[in-house]
């Protein structure tokens, strides 16, 4: 689920909190960067019950609709095809899932009223009258239904406020979480092992993000000085905090990973400024990145292995 983009990210906001708070012991960071990744992992089951429950609400609404004295026209449309969708029925009876669920203890944090409403924005949708007059209905319909139920649960403001009181991380984790949503659902009713699929890659945990935070800590001061050198007509009281620790990561990556290619580099932190940073950071970060990469390739300290990034 976690790319190297967002275990950049992971590892740029504890690096500011760490150096912040004046810790001195790497440990701490460390910690607080797994349980980042951890928290990113539990938001996505989260949201994944989220999607169940809302589905599973409709039957609940077609029981209400169904035992009306007088239905209405409307009453009378009332149908049991989402609650009845295939990939929603695997999802329900998938035990291994839904141990998960109860490890984390997520149950006791769905808001019913919550659901409730989220059900009955879908059920006002167009998608929705369609979904349940489609016939014949193919077979992927299912799955589309539910990440069209996605969509809309993402478009209540309530929603994402809820999550964002759950987790200080769901704001940034939420396009993350979005595509692990959607793979999962495609990959049902047939991949009783779809959760599995989303779990963080440890090569990308560890061998790229924790080595990353600890060589950025540990070689702070040297990283800070090389910085310092290529700021050209700017004070370093003027760098923005976030700037110059984005500045500390890119030369880290040049200099202590030698299969991230440089351009790759480079551009990650120029969308990191470009997204976490002030409006003219990304050129900022792109120059002064740009002029540092060329002065460390002149002095023979960047070293790029396999192929295709000798040449970088």
């Amino acid at each position: 689920m976690l790319s190297r983009h967002n275990i950049r990210i992971k590892v740029l906001q504890t690096l500011y909190a760490y150096l912040q708070s004046g810790h001195t012991n790497t440990a701490i960071a460390e910690k607080d960067y797994l349980k980042a990744i951890k928290e990113s992992y539990r938001l996505y089951l989260l949201n994944m019950l989220y999607l169940i429950k809302v589905a599973e609400y409709s039957k609940k609404d077609f029981d209400i609709k169904s035992n009306k004295f007088v239905p209405t026209e409307e009453d009378k449309k009332a149908s049991l095809r989402l609650y009845e969708n295939p990939v929603l029925v695997a999802l329900r009876e998938n035990e291994e899932f839904n141990l998960r669920i109860k490890r984390e203890k997520l149950l006791s944090i769905i808001d019913e009223d919550l659901v409730r409403k989220l059900y009955q924005n879908f059920a006002k949708s167009e998608y929705h009258t369609t979904y349940l007059e489609m016939s014949p209905m193919p077979a992927r319909e299912h799955q589309y239904c539910l990440v069209n139920l996605y969509k809309s649960m993402l478009e209540e403001e309530h929603f994402l406020e809820h999550l964002e009181d759950i987790s200080p991380t769901s704001e940034d984790d939420q396009s993350l979480i979005f595509g692990a949503i959607k793979r999962s659902v495609r990959s049902l009713p047939e991949d009783d092992e779809f959760y599995i699929a989303q779990l963080p890659n440890e090569e990308f945990v560890h061998d790229f993000g924790k080595e990353l935070l600890y060589k950025s800590i540990h070689h702070n001061d040297d990283l800070h000085e090389l910085v310092v050198e290529k700021l050209k007509n700017w004070n370093e009281d003027r760098v923005a905090v976030l700037d110059m620790l984005l500045l500390k990561l890119g030369i880290c990556e040049f200099l202590y990973f030698p299969s991230i290619p440089t351009k790759v580099t480079i551009n990650e932190y120029v969308s990191l400024a470009k997204d976490y940073s002030t409006d003219k950071s990304k050129r900022f970060i792109n120059g002064i990145l740009d002029r540092l990469m060329k002065d460390l390739m002149e002095k023979g300290l960047i070293s790029k292995e396999g192929r295709g990034l000798k040449e970088n």
